[in-house]
């Protein structure tokens, strides 16, 4: 294991947006113009959702804090969003180009050149995080800020966070704060995860007890996605397997569902 991570510490966020901000600048992506229709389902989040020029995105969830009391207290918590770099990219495997890699420092990166557009980066996120540009065609995402890395710096939005919400450095530093704040009682969402992930993400977020609901309503409970696991199951056995082994398991599935259609107490097949 090597490379960096982040630590999102949510109850450290004021929602100020600089690292948002900071993302814009330090990428050349173009700024948008804010609005805040309330309600919507995004909130007072803006612009509503990540897009191709929008790498990074404080969102804002409602949330309400049950007190031993039985008082009720509703509370807007910022949570800033973008590119979980997951330990092992499913965008990566499913790329049918070679377009994105995983850097050395553990940046997942697509390369805008070599895109062509297929989308199945997107399709194969269980985060919904690759978007693609109206303009060029292309998907784009957070790089990481990979190129800062690469000189000894800090992600842009690390460095502008007033509050210290994020905390960077080795992946296993970084793991090892997350699984302290998890003994002590906090919610945290990226240490354990499905095989399909790599069974971590390298950003990493944590957030009091009380205010859970946050991450759960947030991140998906099952951080994969069937039809593309399915799909690579299946190249596996292409590769490992042989055509024998694809035809068993193609056997094996007509059977099934010739069961499946078979009635309740028949013991042949339809009439």
């Amino acid at each position: 294991m090597q490379g960096y991570g982040i630590l999102v510490d949510l109850d450290k966020c004021i929602g100020c947006r600089a690292c948002q901000v900071a993302c814009k600048e330090w990428n050349g992506r173009p700024a948008e113009t804010l609005s805040f229709a309330w309600p919507t389902e995004a909130g007072i989040t803006s612009p509503p959702d990540l897009d191709a020029n929008t790498w990074k995105l404080v969102i804002f969830k409602e949330v309400r804090i049950l007190y031993l009391s039985g008082f009720e207290d509703p509370y807007i918590q910022p949570l800033p969003y973008n590119c979980l770099h997951c330990a092992d990219a499913p965008c990566e495997r499913a790329c049918p180009v070679g377009a994105i890699i995983t850097t050395k420092e553990g940046a997942v990166v697509i390369n805008e050149q070599d895109c062509i557009g297929c989308g199945y980066c997107e399709a194969a996120c269980p985060y919904n995080i690759p978007r693609r540009s109206e303009e060029t065609g292309k998907y784009y995402k957070c790089t990481f800020c990979v190129d800062r890395l690469q000189e000894g710096l800090e992600p842009a939005c690390v460095e502008v966070c007033p509050t210290g919400v994020f905390i960077f450095g080795p992946i296993e530093e970084v793991r090892a704060e997350a699984s302290r704040l998890k003994g002590e009682g906090k919610e945290v969402y990226g240490l354990d995860l499905p095989g399909y992930v790599g069974g971590y993400t390298r950003w990493i977020y944590a957030v009091s007890s009380e205010k859970s609901q946050v991450l759960k309503d947030h991140f998906p409970e099952d951080a994969s996605v069937a039809s593309q696991s399915i799909r690579e199951t299946l190249q596996g056995v292409v590769k490992y397997g042989g055509t024998a082994a694809l035809a068993a398991l193609t056997i094996l599935g007509l059977v099934s569902w010739r069961a499946s259609r078979q009635k309740p107490g028949e013991e042949g097949g339809e009439e």
